[in-house]
């Protein structure tokens, strides 16, 4: 099955990039993303079934390349309104265990300089 962004799709690879950078995804943080997707309307199912599983399946290049590509995605596709939301919602997942990573900030500033600028290529990924 072939994997084409989208918007909820883009989303959620950033969800999961921004999640994990702290080493682990914990109970409360997998709680968020959950209540998260349901707030917008999207399918946890695609998160664990499509995107997770499709993140699964890639090495480490192709994940930085299915990263970038998430970023530009919402760097030209996101409204402001939505990207907005994104940096919100993804501050929303790392605080949901009580703390916010160094990685996990390092992360979020990154985006918000990519979304804030409306360059995707703002954004470089080490």
């Amino acid at each position: 099955m072939a994997f084409e962004l989208n918007e909820e799709k883009a989303l959620d690879v950033l969800i999961w990039w921004v999640e994990g950078s702290d080493g682990s995804i914990d109970f409360y943080e997998e709680e968020a993303v959950e209540k998260i997707l349901k707030d917008m309307n999207y399918s946890p199912e695609t998160y664990y079934e499509e995107t997770m599983m499709h993140i699964g399946g890639l090495g480490t290049e192709n994940i930085k390349k299915l990263v970038n590509e998430s970023i530009e995605y919402g760097s030209t596709h996101f409204s402001d309104h939505r990207k907005q939301q994104a940096i919100a919602l993804l501050y929303a997942v790392a605080e949901s265990n009580g703390d916010i990573s160094e990685g996990q900030q390092e992360k979020i500033d990154k985006l918000k300089r990519a979304f804030g600028t409306g360059d995707p290529k703002a954004f470089e990924q080490e």
